[in-house]
């Protein structure tokens, strides 16, 4: 893969785990992650339930850039709001980054994603 992913999303490990749907909707939804995961330019990542406190535990964020650099901010907490506001931006370009070094890596997030399906699948 050259430069960074077009999409880079970390998912909270309890996700692969909260029945939304029916155990066949998670199960294939689980299966269809990891196929997306498989692809150069996305990288999606769980972040492990065992690691505790995070970064990322004040809520969902979307960061949007057209070249490379930060530029746009949505928060979803209790309303959708978007900022260009540099600061904040950066703040959460921050954030993110720590949250995903807490993350599993490709390999690691792809087979959990498989075993959770797997889970899916029995029940």
């Amino acid at each position: 893969m050259t430069g960074p992913p077009n999409l880079s999303v970390v998912l909270d490990e309890s996700v692969l785990h909260r029945l939304i749907g029916s155990p066949q909707v998670m199960h294939d939804q689980l299966v269809h992650l990891a196929e997306l995961s498989q692809r150069p330019h996305m990288m999606i990542q769980v972040l492990p339930a065992g690691n505790g406190a995070n970064a990322g535990l004040g809520g969902a964020f979307s960061i949007a850039s057209g070249d490379g650099t930060p530029g746009v901010l949505l928060t979803e907490a209790v309303e959708d709001q978007t900022t260009e506001n540099r600061s904040l931006v950066q703040k959460a370009s921050d954030t993110f980054d720590l949250v995903r070094a807490d993350a599993l890596p490709r390999a690691g997030s792809r087979a959990l994603f498989l075993e959770a399906a797997e889970q899916w699948k029995t029940r």
